[in-house]
């Protein structure tokens, strides 16, 4: 739908799955293994489930010799510690963890005094560093 609203075409081979079960693949591994064939579609960016996906991602750029963010861009998501101490850091998608846990806990707490919880929103952050840069040409 994004890429849409973008006016970008959906293809689905710019799309990887994990097709193993979560048990025996660890987020780096997913990441690692998905590059290749997600870089050989002609993506230019890859946005990664959690920051870990990414890490193994950008591993997988190092050892195949794809620069980032020069020939892919690479985006996480949660920002954890570690994204901003690997090379190049990992732009991220930072949630409030904070915010979630002191929510999530005061919503458990109403719960067990049987008063009502309402949903909350809280906005992420996107923490822009070295593994993103702008698109250089039309993919179209």
């Amino acid at each position: 739908m994004a890429l849409s609203e973008a006016g970008l075409p959906q293809k689905t081979d710019w799309v990887a799955i994990n097709d193993e079960d979560d048990k025996r693949s660890s987020d780096v591994a997913t990441g690692q293994q998905m590059v290749s064939k997600l870089f050989t579609a002609g993506v230019t960016g890859i946005f990664c489930y959690n920051d870990m996906v990414a890490v193994g991602a950008l591993l997988a750029c190092q050892e195949l010799g794809i620069l980032v963010p020069q020939d892919l861009s690479l985006v996480g998501f949660d920002g954890i510690a570690l994204s901003r101490y690997v090379t190049p850091p990992l732009t991220t998608v930072s949630q409030p963890m904070l915010e979630i846990g002191r929510f999530a806990m005061q919503m458990l707490l109403d719960l067990l005094k049987e008063k009502s919880v309402e949903n909350r929103v809280l906005s992420p952050v996107l923490v822009k560093r070295g593994s993103s840069a702008p698109l250089k040409n039309n993919c179209n």
